[in-house]
């Protein structure tokens, strides 16, 4: 009777490590798409929120609520076409009588805030908040006053609300 002799094969057959290969790029193929879709994603998302239009309306929202809550009672002035708006405040805490204005308007693709003495009439200071204006209007209901200030640079457009309420 002739024996049958067992061998025991140790290593993988070149088809084998072929299959595992093949495998094993698959997923690091996959793993590297997502990790570069993930940063390109994020580069997006970073320019949207620190660009130049972005910084611009987050600071002319934040100064156009500021001024109208240290706005008086005397409400608001409108211009004709809703391109500026005008209020008035005190200087000072203890004064009794209201004696400054604060006027913010658009012009050629700036929006402006002018800062002045009532009586009698004088402007102390003309700020540019932002730059990039393609369109800016102002409304007033009640003691409620809005700004809808859209900016653009050529490359990223950016539409803002801003809304404050009188609380002098």
């Amino acid at each position: 009777m002739a024996r049958e002799r067992i061998t025991i094969r140790h290593g993988f057959t070149l088809i084998e490590l072929i299959i595992a290969m093949t495998a094993s790029l698959i997923v690091m193929l996959g793993v590297a798409l997502v990790l570069a879709n993930s940063q390109e994603s994020w580069n997006q998302l970073y320019t949207r929120a620190f660009s130049d239009v972005a910084g611009d309306s987050n600071v002319a929202g934040r100064k156009f609520k500021a001024i109208i809550r240290k706005a008086c009672r005397d409400g608001f002035i409108l211009d004709d076409n809703g391109k500026g708006i005008e209020v008035y405040y005190f200087n000072d805490e203890s004064s009794a009588d209201v004696d400054r204005y604060a006027h913010f308007y658009e012009l050629d693709g700036d929006l402006n805030l002018e800062l002045g003495k009532l009586n009698p009439r004088e402007t102390l200071e003309i700020r540019t908040i932002s730059g990039n204006v393609s369109e800016c209007f102002f409304t007033a209901a009640g003691r409620s006053a809005q700004m809808v200030l859209t900016l653009d640079n050529g490359s990223r457009a950016i539409t803002t609300v801003s809304c404050a309420f009188l609380h002098n």
